[in-house]
């Protein structure tokens, strides 16, 4: 398979109309420290984002929808501090910058929606169906494909999150440097693909990704009932850590599904139903954090 992962390979699979539009926004590189760490540093460059009144700026315009993409990451991060192993011919690594006016009031569902435009990229592209793991883990065939950061750009000034950096770490293949936990727990989208002539280049995937999460946010669509019936945990016992790290906080709940705003609604034993906004939840040894 002819797999070059280049700004030309990405560039066709949009019309040239839409060239015209992205064309300067986009960065394709073979490694890098941290996609999200490059894009939070470059926002830096195209402040102020929004106008006092909520407007995107000049320079807010620009830098929305930015892309800093890599093969691989040398420092990639997940959430609460976690490492994102990122190694080379592995998957794809990419951050996308978006401004919203008025700001960002829910930054949960920016996650929500870039959850959303991966499964329907993976799933057009790949023809493999994909679950989420509340809130922010894309599963393929019971395992971890992709995990989803997003870290918001703050206007101290204005008391508001002007935009956001949202960080997607997808795995095409397991790799070799997979130690044995994460390889219980990580999958690859293509590990079970018998017929690799058939796959796209990385770029061309990419591309599809980069489509599908900006569509969605650039027409606000309301996705959370497609969210919901993707839901991971719906139906299953879970043991619910409240305070991460803080194990006496633990408690058992049944998942009831995913509230309007993304929540998790679990009920207890006694018939209470508590709504989680944040958290670390596990099942049957896995522990998923939020």
């Amino acid at each position: 398979m002819h797999d070059i992962f280049s700004i030309e390979n990405f560039l066709n699979s949009f019309s040239q109309d839409e060239v015209l539009k992205i064309g300067d926004k986009i960065s394709l590189v073979e490694c890098i420290d941290s996609t999200n760490t490059f894009l939070m540093k470059e926002s830096e460059k195209y402040l102020p984002l929004l106008s006092e009144s909520g407007e995107l700026t000049s320079t807010g315009k620009q830098f929305n929808f930015s892309l800093k993409a890599a093969a691989s990451q040398t420092n990639g991060r997940g959430r609460m501090g976690r490492t994102f192993v990122s190694p080379i011919s592995s998957g794809i690594y990419f951050s996308i910058a978006y401004i919203k006016k008025n700001g960002i009031t829910d930054p949960a569902m920016v996650t929500v929606s870039a959850c959303i435009g991966i499964c329907r990229a993976i799933e057009k592209t790949y023809g493999v169906e994909c679950e989420i793991k509340w809130v922010n883990d894309i599963y393929c065939n019971g395992k971890k494909v992709c995990g989803i950061l997003t870290e918001g750009i703050i206007n101290p000034e204005a008391g508001r999150i002007d935009g956001c950096i949202i960080g997607i770490g997808i795995n095409l293949r397991t790799n070799s440097i997979f130690d044995k936990e994460l390889k219980s727990k990580a999958g690859g989208i293509l590990d079970d693909l018998k017929n690799d002539s058939i796959v796209p280049c990385r770029a061309n995937f990419l591309a599809a990704c980069y489509k599908e999460v900006k569509n969605i946010l650039e027409t606000n669509e309301n996705i959370i009932n497609d969210y919901k019936s993707r839901s991971l945990l719906t139906g299953r016992t879970i043991t619910v850590t409240p305070v991460i790290g803080d194990e006496k906080t633990s408690y058992t709940a049944t998942v009831k599904g995913i509230s309007d705003k993304a929540e998790l609604v679990v009920q207890l034993s006694d018939g209470t139903e508590n709504k989680l906004s944040s958290g670390e939840v596990s099942l049957h040894g896995t522990i998923f954090a939020d």
